[in-house]
């Protein structure tokens, strides 16, 4: 995958247990995961937030993230944003990584220094000045109701278009 460019939001239908209850819980949707391309020294990394052994915001080469043991099916949303607000937004991302946020097992929203995939996108745009307007979907847990967001709520929006 050669064309992703810095900002670039890619998606994944993952193999776990996670990414399986979260296709059950949005049925419609394609992806159970997303993370958001950062180039450095042209080399593609992803930086996304995914249970794993130490917990911490993870920025991983992009051929390890495409590795076919971890997904089934990829897809590279691009925005119409300029690459200035974009470098923001990365730099955002980057900097959770770099503070070592860790993945939110409760997926609260209300949380700063715990993100999920998908409050780790919309917080590096909502940090950089840009509100997406995304929607929450109330799901039941064991210990009790969350809204979170789902992955397919970034390929809705007109600012985002598939080019992979």
């Amino acid at each position: 995958m050669k064309d992703v460019k810095n900002g670039d939001l890619i998606l994944r239908c993952g193999r776990s247990t996670e990414s399986y209850a979260i296709h059950l819980t949005d049925s419609n949707a394609e992806f159970t995961h997303i993370g958001i391309i950062k180039i450095e020294n042209n080399i593609p990394y992803v930086i996304h937030a995914v249970p794993h052994k130490n917990n911490f915001i993870k920025k991983e080469r992009l051929n390890e993230f495409l590795n076919p043991k971890k997904a089934s099916k990829v897809a590279i949303y691009r925005t119409n944003f300029n690459s200035t607000i974009l470098k923001n937004v990365v730099m955002q991302a980057n900097t959770f990584f770099e503070k070592k946020y860790i993945f939110d097992n409760e997926y609260n929203l209300q949380t700063n220094t715990k993100l999920y995939c998908t409050e780790l996108i919309l917080k590096s745009f909502q940090n950089a000045g840009i509100h997406l307007n995304v929607q929450t979907k109330k799901i039941k847990y064991v210990i009790g109701n969350h809204a979170i967001i789902f992955p397919s709520e970034f390929t809705k929006k007109p600012h985002f278009k598939r080019v992979i």
